[in-house]
């Protein structure tokens, strides 16, 4: 049986997958498995008529699985140099075309050594499979239900129940952090904002630090007291990822047959929601997929031309841009819509300017991290307003929503912020100063009513949806108690520590501002 392709194939895909189990679900790995077993499929029918038995074509397959997706690695690590690399991989395909030439076409020959290969392959991928799903399957019965741990929203629309845009702009900083840490003035933005009929706040503070808290947060409308409740491991994250794109809010709109829309980012769990009515991205790539994908010889030949899916710097700066322009064109259209958007800017990578063409990686090197995060906030500021202005324009009243998530990461507590996935890095949260505190958790925060009904000002993302559905929806749900919290690390995801009383502190800066620190190579 022509297995060995498929075997290698499968062997390299569990080897992602199985250490990062606590951060991808098996619902968004299991479809590039598959994919990966076709593939190899494909490559072993396509190599039969070359191979003259599908011993031979078995063996040929395999010899492109290793060198696809085995040999850049190496190759990387002995030589930074895209030159080397390109040359070493091309030695490497000769290599790999003479090892295929002396596959025998005799079949018997060749099943003789097919059936050695197999022997091999074949045990170790069962074996890692049967791993695989032992522990997928542990992790799953110790999961908490995201549907069970938050309250459904109680509401229902009538004739003039409003849109709801739901939008956040990761990382986009408190003006007092843009002020003390970035030397900024984000006073004409946010004036913008209010003669477009917003009330934006000056001094909001995001429920947690991070992303997936956050947002599960806000877009369940409660604190996540039920997830740590119902015995989430302490360093799993696929509850957080799962309440957030199967959320109450998503679930109540389409009760009210709203259409829904959930425009995601690159990152794999705001990338798609499988219950939303319409998805908008740009060239998003299953996480899994993209892993495998950078890491082989096609990935690199993608990267090195600049071709789609290559240049993920790329990619990322072209989808802010598809994304705002495909929601200004969704304003426009007259169904009942409720639009959920997580932009990933001013976010790094710093890969746009301020009038939206694309930063380069060399000109994003050049500059100190504070013009990166500017450039990248004052073209969101822009962006948006155009958009505003877009949905106001629109055939439907709408509520409109502006936030961030969480605030940038404070010096020196940065990773990489030069690619996509490599910024983030270990912190003790627990014991962060004051000011750096302030910083992570401070965010942009505006909220524009729908008509002349009041709406009460949310005081954080977790108040967001209770005061949508008090205001248009007859609702009743209070606002929850205003809370701040920090999970305390990577391995106590669901400890949370109570900081209201740090961020009520004013103490100046503890650190020098990010105008300081360039942007490292």
């Amino acid at each position: 049986m022509p297995l060995a392709g498929g075997a290698i194939a499968l062997i390299a895909t569990l080897t992602h997958w199985f250490p990062n189990m606590n951060r991808l679900p098996y619902e968004d790995a299991v479809p590039t498995i598959a994919a990966m077993l076709a593939i190899a499929a494909m490559v072993t029918i396509l190599s039969r008529p070359v191979a003259r038995s599908w011993a031979g074509a078995g063996l040929m397959s395999g010899i492109v699985a290793l060198y696809c997706l085995y040999l850049p690695a190496p190759i990387t690590a002995m030589s930074s140099s895209a030159m080397v690399q390109a040359l070493l991989l091309v030695a490497g395909a000769v290599v790999a075309l003479l090892i295929a030439r002396r596959v025998p076409r005799d079949a018997e020959a060749a099943a003789v050594i097919n059936r050695k290969i197999n022997l091999l392959l074949v045990s170790v991928a069962v074996g890692m499979t049967g791993a695989a799903t032992i522990k997928q399957v542990r992790a799953e019965a110790g999961r908490p239900d995201p549907q069970a741990a938050f309250a459904p929203f109680a509401g229902q629309a009538n004739p003039d129940s409003p849109d709801v845009w739901h939008i956040v702009f990761d990382r986009y900083a408190a003006s007092e952090t843009l002020r003390r840490a970035y030397d900024y003035d984000n006073r004409p933005f946010l004036e913008a904002l209010r003669v477009r009929g917003f009330a934006a706040g000056e001094d909001n503070y995001a429920n947690y630090q991070r992303t997936a808290h956050s947002l599960a947060s806000a877009l369940n409308g409660d604190y996540l007291d039920g997830l740590a409740r119902d015995g989430a491991g302490q360093n799993d994250w696929v509850p957080l990822y799962r309440a957030m794109t199967g959320n109450q809010a998503l679930r109540f709109f389409q009760v009210q047959n709203y259409e829904t829309v959930f425009a995601g980012s690159w990152w794999n769990p705001t990338r798609r929601s499988a219950l939303a009515d319409r998805n908008v991205n740009y060239r998003a790539f299953p996480e899994l997929a993209r892993v495998l994908l950078d890491g082989s010889a096609l990935g690199f030949v993608l990267r090195e031309a600049g071709l789609p899916f290559g240049d993920t710097r790329a990619d990322q700066c072209r989808r802010a841009v598809s994304k705002f322009a495909a929601l200004r064109a969704l304003a426009s259209e007259n169904s009942r819509k409720y639009v959920f958007a997580h932009f990933l800017v001013p976010h790094p990578p710093f890969v746009l300017n301020s009038d939206g063409s694309c930063r380069s990686l060399a000109s994003a090197s050049a500059a100190t991290r504070r013009d990166n995060y500017i450039d990248q906030l004052e073209y969101v500021n822009q962006e948006a307003l155009r958009l505003i202005d877009a949905i106001r324009a629109g055939p439907r009243p709408a509520v409109i929503v502006i936030h961030a998530d969480e605030g940038p990461w404070p010096a020196p507590h940065i990773g990489d912020e030069r690619f996509i996935g490599r910024d983030p890095v270990s912190v003790d949260w627990a014991e962060l100063d004051s000011a750096r505190l302030r910083e992570k958790m401070g965010i942009l925060m505006a909220v524009r009513p729908a008509d002349r009904r009041p709406l009460d000002m949310p005081e954080s993302p977790v108040d967001i949806y209770p005061a949508i559905l008090r205001a248009y929806f007859g609702g009743n749900r209070p606002d929850p108690p205003d809370h701040h919290f920090v999970f305390e690390g990577d391995d106590a995801l669901y400890r949370f520590r109570n900081v209201e009383s740090r961020l009520e502190g004013d103490e100046p800066p503890a650190h020098p501002p990010v105008s300081a620190t360039p942007q490292a190579e």
